[in-house]
């Protein structure tokens, strides 16, 4: 087992990782931590991220992780992955809220008319 903090290239976002090995699928990148958002419901099932029978979450990557290079690799890949989705969902949110609030209807309105 080895324990991987990433920082996110934007230097914005930490993650923490375990990687251990398994006789029968090989490694596997476990997401021990990830940044806290405000309305994060951590439940939400992010992009390539499943959870195993004993409820750990993991990143599921569509190929068999051969060496622990290419799970630190699989690793920061996901967190940029994981960074850059959770950044347009906010700012999908951002706009939605900003679009359904009642001045910024008038304000839309008034500058179309």
């Amino acid at each position: 087992m080895t324990v991987m903090n990433y920082r996110t290239q934007d230097g914005l976002a930490d993650y923490g990782f375990s990687i251990e090995y398994q006789p029968s699928i090989g490694w596997r990148v476990y997401i021990i931590f990830r940044p806290f958002h405000q309305d994060h419901d951590d439940s939400a099932r992010l992009p390539h991220q499943s959870t195993d029978d004993s409820g750990r979450r993991y990143v599921n990557w569509s190929a068999k992780v051969d060496s622990l290079g290419e799970a630190r690799t699989v690793a920061e890949l996901w967190a940029e992955l994981i960074q850059r989705y959770e950044l347009a969902e906010a700012e999908r949110k951002g706009d939605n809220a900003a679009a359904n609030e009642p001045s910024a209807l008038r304000r839309l309105r008034t500058d179309a008319a």
